[in-house]
């Protein structure tokens, strides 16, 4: 379950901060949703993939979409890239990868000063 908040609320931040703010705030918003909740470093990781990933990925499609695959297509053939959809989804992995890292990032930046609490035999 803290897992799909944590992903709905790096998603939601990463979408409406990314109009204002320089492509970089969305590894901020995974460090720092990471770093406030507690999680294990895969939960963390995939989160930030997912949640940055998808965002990426949804911007990439639009931007295609509203130029009719004009520049993409370009860009496939400069980068001889049989389908320029392939692109959107390369966006998306870019995005993913540096929002998960981010955000495992923010997860082991909380170890150093947050030691996890020891379970008791009674508790």
């Amino acid at each position: 379950m803290k897992l799909i908040i944590r992903l709905i609320v790096i998603g939601a931040l990463t979408y409406f901060l990314s109009p204002f703010f320089t492509w970089w705030t969305a590894m901020v918003v995974a460090f720092l949703v990471c770093y406030i909740s507690p999680s294990s470093g895969l939960n963390a990781f995939v989160a930030g993939f997912l949640g940055v990933g998808l965002v990426w990925m949804g911007h990439a499609w639009n931007i295609d979409v509203l130029n009719e695959s004009a520049f993409s297509t370009k860009v496939a053939e400069i980068m001889q890239v049989s389908d320029p959809v392939f692109l959107v989804f390369a966006t998306g992995l870019i995005g993913g990868l540096a929002g998960g890292f981010a955000s495992l990032s923010g997860t082991s930046f909380r170890s150093l000063f947050i030691k996890p609490k020891q379970r008791s035999l009674y508790s």
